[in-house]
């Protein structure tokens, strides 16, 4: 599957990198929130998080909703929400700096890393889309050369004669070949 489409096609040539890019993150959030909510517990022993194995659950709810989102048309908001996000999670995360077991905080502190890597990616991603809405919707698109007649005017006007004097010429000849 081709993670730049929702429905598996090939990449819409006008999808800018921008919007390509966060459907890249979109697919991202689906994955995390499936670790999320399928393993809360082994991820909060993982970090120093325990006792807040809901929290994580919640974590994988606005996941999905931010890869739903990302995934959208307009992925602008939505990548400024996955952004929000990481600095919640950041926020989360560095609780499990104060836990006692040391694989603990390393595993806190490499978790942090990382999150501030996707805030990072985020955040440009987020920026470029806006970047890029604003210029198309900046761009005044001139139209007063086209005619809507594919082949022109002109061309519009002889078929119209041609197709106008078609008729007389025919009842010209059904006459001589049927006279009264």
């Amino acid at each position: 599957m081709n993670a730049a489409t929702l429905s598996g096609g090939p990449a819409d040539a006008s999808m800018t990198s921008g919007l390509r890019a966060a459907r890249l993150m979109g697919w991202a959030s689906f994955g995390l929130a499936a670790a999320f909510l399928a393993a809360p517990g082994r991820i909060a022993r993982t970090f120093g998080l325990e006792g807040k194995e809901n929290l994580i659950r919640a974590f994988g709810a606005q996941e999905v909703l931010a890869g739903i989102g990302a995934l959208s048309a307009d992925a602008t908001p939505a990548m400024w929400a996955r952004a929000g996000g990481d600095v919640i999670h950041i926020g989360t995360l560095a609780t499990g700096l104060r836990s006692e077991d040391p694989d603990q905080r390393r595993n806190a502190a490499v978790g942090l890393a990382a999150l501030v890597g996707f805030l990072v990616v985020d955040s440009l991603i987020a920026s470029r889309l806006a970047g890029e809405r604003s210029r198309a919707g900046s761009e005044a698109f001139d139209y007063s050369d086209r005619s809507g007649f594919p082949k022109g005017i002109p061309s519009t006007r002889e078929r119209s004669a041609a197709a106008e004097s078609a008729p007389q010429a025919q009842d010209a000849r059904v006459a001589e070949a049927h006279p009264r």
